[in-house]
């Protein structure tokens, strides 16, 4: 990991660590999402938003964009401070999530693969989060 991204990750974690990140409207679920994440419809992704994993209602999908946006708008803030780019405090708060987040029988993917359901184990993480916990 760069030396640059350890710094987006060190970051990233004292956002997620403070709240400032995943802002409550950011993580803000309704029973329907969290009930989709259950299901394995909707999941994390390692690009530090949700995504769709299967079929899914309109209302979901549409809460599913909503809280990206506000995710979006967090990391556009804090790249902003940390004079980095939005791609980079997604990622790094992607592997923070990925890490600490992902419950077991949850659905995540990593980059373009596959949605993969979380084990016992901790997640196998991409290298640029070797250094991000």
């Amino acid at each position: 990991m760069t030396r640059k991204m350890l710094m987006i990750a060190a970051g990233a974690a004292v956002a997620l660590a403070a709240g400032f990140a995943m802002t409550a409207p950011a993580r803000a679920q309704t029973g329907a999402v969290a009930s989709a994440m259950a299901a394995g419809t909707v999941g994390e992704q390692a690009d530090g938003y949700l995504g769709i994993a299967g079929t899914v209602a309109g209302d979901v999908r549409a809460e599913v964009e909503s809280i990206n946006i506000k995710r979006r708008a967090a990391y556009t803030q804090l790249a902003s401070q940390r004079g980095v780019t939005v791609q980079d405090v997604a990622a790094a708060t992607g592997c923070q999530t990925l890490s600490s987040r992902v419950k077991t029988g949850q659905v995540y993917r990593i980059g373009a693969g596959a949605w993969q359901t979380k084990g016992a184990g901790p997640i196998a993480l991409p290298p640029y989060c070797a250094s991000a916990g």
